[in-house]
């Protein structure tokens, strides 16, 4: 059972990211310059930008649909939430690395999965330690609940 939360957890976490999407263009741009450390960047300032912008849009629409199939899977075919969130997301990275690999024209998957977790998971490891701290100061201080249970209430809870 612990498992299935975590994967529910992950992908809300996630979801909530990926489906940011104006905000979220320079949070791509950041991860892809994080990932090329001190090298310069091999394309034009205008390119760069769109392909943040466009990649993080797409990656936004893939997971909303991913997230719509956990959905339907999990509430309308009354099929068992736990392997449905954790068959989702396992599903779901491949599709976003291959979308990361192609947009940026990367070399091989590796580098789209290194991007992949530098983009997403840097700063859902951010928030989430801001989130946890806040909380426990005080529980009126977690601000990012509010935006963050707009995924939880796609995902069907695991019983």
């Amino acid at each position: 059972m612990e498992l299935y939360n975590f994967f529910r957890g992950t992908l809300a976490w996630t979801a909530t990211i990926a489906c940011l999407w104006p905000l979220n263009a320079p949070l791509l741009a950041f991860a892809f310059k994080v990932q090329h450390g001190s090298k310069p960047i091999d394309m034009e300032n205008d390119e760069y930008w769109t392909r943040s912008s466009v990649t993080s849009l797409v990656l936004g629409l893939a997971t909303a649909g991913f997230i719509f199939v956990d959905y339907m899977l999990a509430d309308w075919a009354e099929l068992p939430p736990g392997p449905i969130h954790m068959i989702v997301y396992i599903g779901y990275v491949p599709l976003a690395v291959w979308i990361l690999t192609l947009f940026f024209a990367k070399d091989d998957l590796a580098e789209g999965l290194s991007l992949f977790v530098i983009y997403l998971y840097l700063p859902i490891f951010v928030l989430f330690t801001l989130n946890s701290l806040l909380g426990w100061l005080s529980p009126n201080l977690r601000f990012w609940d509010w935006l963050l249970n707009i995924a939880y209430s796609w995902l069907r809870p695991v019983t």
